[in-house]
């Protein structure tokens, strides 16, 4: 099954699914904590396998191993995504964790905010919050790496918080 698996053989994907899919489910729900999202973890790794094409190597030591060792980290970049972007909303957007009606007043006063904010940052915001967009859906409608657009919301969030903590305020 390696020899067709680095030959990007179809059956031996399938094979491969077989014969380790409970340990692969089991390493991504043990990060993940999520049924669909351990599967999707587990379907993207294969995917992104099958396409990249010889990302594998007898060398690397078994397949099992190694699916499990791309599946784990999938897995743990998912969780990290999930954790950094909740954290973010929490900050830019409160009423996302205490649902409550938010005033006009304060409607104002994070848009007075936002305008402390730079052009580029707004519209990674305005990506994020406004219309739902990951990271790497930001990066590919910006042109910019995922690197960037993080980076550019993790400062975002800096200045909105160092703003309101000057105005004796809270988010």
């Amino acid at each position: 099954m390696e020899s067709g698996f680095v030959a990007r053989e179809a059956w031996a994907f399938e094979a491969a699914y077989q014969a380790f899919k409970s340990a692969l489910f089991g390493a991504a729900v043990g990060i993940l904590a999520d049924r669909e999202d351990a599967e999707d973890a587990v379907h993207d790794v294969l995917a992104r396998l099958w396409q990249r094409g010889h990302a594998y190597s007898t060398a690397r030591g078994s397949l099992r191993a190694f699916l499990i060792a791309c599946v784990r980290n999938e897995a743990l970049s998912r969780r990290r995504k999930s954790s950094n972007r909740l954290r973010i909303e929490q900050t830019i957007r409160p009423e996302m964790v205490e649902p409550a009606d938010e005033s006009l007043a304060d409607r104002d006063r994070i848009a007075r905010a936002l305008e402390l904010l730079g052009e580029k940052q707004r519209e990674a915001i305005r990506l994020s919050f406004e219309e739902g967009l990951p990271y790497a859906e930001i990066a590919l409608r910006l042109n910019e790496p995922a690197g960037t657009i993080k980076s550019r919301l993790s400062n975002a969030v800096r200045t909105l918080r160092a703003h309101f903590a000057a105005q004796g305020e809270t988010l």
